[in-house]
């Protein structure tokens, strides 16, 4: 690996480190919020499971000759075309990366420090897609194949998806336990905690994926000898371990908003957004479509809350979070750009 690949390896595994902080937070939220588990223990739990999936999937992957990695695979070879890659010197390949990874950084902590909520995907993809439109025009970027539809409209679909799903399985549910007795409450307190780790672990696998995306591009822009086909185990090893120590250094403000501000939740409450939630993240890491974790996870927590009682939904809340939404792709995008032609422009003058 070149100087150059080794800088954006680093920066990546920062950034992993952050989606971990935030996006773990988020898979715990509401089971700690219903008190099913003790805060520590599901830190704990939420980072064993963080660590072992990508882990687990990269075994499985060398033992049956078989991709995991779809989402990542998808978004290094089809977000902007690859031909663009041919030829560009190694000055102009690394300003393309390092703008793109450090602008997701410098958007995650402005969010962080300002208290806005912040979808980890969203920022490092509109990032990588800005330094891209910068570096190669507008055209290299492949609209119609698959960022248009599996990024950009993605942060509209997914949180709606989610919320109906949410909606009727809440609705469902209620149904099906109308006449059950109170001690029902038990059984959601233990689902909570198997979710938990089911929560955890397409979470780790969605987020895993982005971060390998990244360094599946170093090496498509000849920084490294390393291929789409050949990820080795060393760096999913500490991808793994960046967004484990995440995990265990993360913000509980994000427990707060998720699990409380929102929907004042109970167990069955949490366990309906806890499923809806891993049923579209575990769909789409198979498809190779990117969401939003933290995105989904809120959604189904407005869902489950409209299906209960619409006015107890926090709507400003949940108002707050959409436009979050909404101007994180954008933002992050510009300043991919901004920084591609400081780093190109200012510094490698290319």
């Amino acid at each position: 690996m070149t100087v150059y690949a080794i800088v954006v390896f680093i920066l990546v595994v920062l950034y992993t480190f952050y989606m971990g902080f935030n996006d773990g937070s988020n898979a715990l939220a509401t089971t700690v919020a219903t008190r099913a588990i003790k805060p520590n223990i599901a830190v704990i739990t939420t980072a064993i499971t963080k660590f072992s999936i990508p882990i687990l999937v990269y075994i499985v992957g060398v033992l049956f000759h078989i991709s995991g990695f779809t989402l990542a695979d998808n978004i290094s070879k089809k977000t902007i075309y690859f031909t663009y890659f041919f030829e560009i010197s190694q000055e102009k390949a690394f300003s393309f990366l390092f703008a793109g990874v450090i602008a997701a950084i410098i958007w995650g902590g402005i969010a962080y420090t300002l208290k806005v909520p912040n979808s980890t995907s969203h920022t490092l993809l509109g990032a990588i897609i800005g330094s891209g439109i910068a570096a190669f025009g507008f055209q290299a970027i492949q609209w119609k194949e698959y960022v248009g539809v599996n990024i950009v409209l993605m942060v509209a679909l997914a949180p709606i998806i989610t919320l109906i799903i949410a909606y009727l399985f809440m609705k469902l549910v209620r149904k099906l336990m109308r006449h059950a007795h109170r001690g029902i409450n038990n059984v959601f307190m233990i689902l909570q905690r198997i979710n938990l780790v089911l929560l955890a672990s397409t979470f780790s696998l969605n987020n895993s994926q982005k971060a390998l995306s990244v360094f599946m591009m170093i090496g498509m822009l000849g920084l490294s000898e390393y291929s789409r086909s050949s990820v080795p185990f060393w760096a999913v090893l500490v991808i793994s371990v960046s967004l484990a120590a995440g995990v265990m250094l993360g913000g509980y403000r994000v427990i707060n908003t998720v699990g409380r501000k929102i929907f004042r939740l109970q167990p069955v409450h949490s366990v309906a957004a806890q499923v809806s939630t891993s049923l579209l993240m575990l769909i789409a890491s198979q498809l190779g479509i990117s969401v939003s974790t933290g995105q989904v996870m809120s959604s189904a927590v407005i869902g489950v809350g409209a299906a209960e009682k619409l006015r107890h939904v926090q709507w400003n809340m949940a108002l707050r979070i959409v436009i979050s939404w909404a101007l994180t792709l954008p933002i992050a995008a510009s300043l991919g750009a901004v920084v591609y032609l400081f780093v190109s422009k200012v510094i490698f003058k290319v």
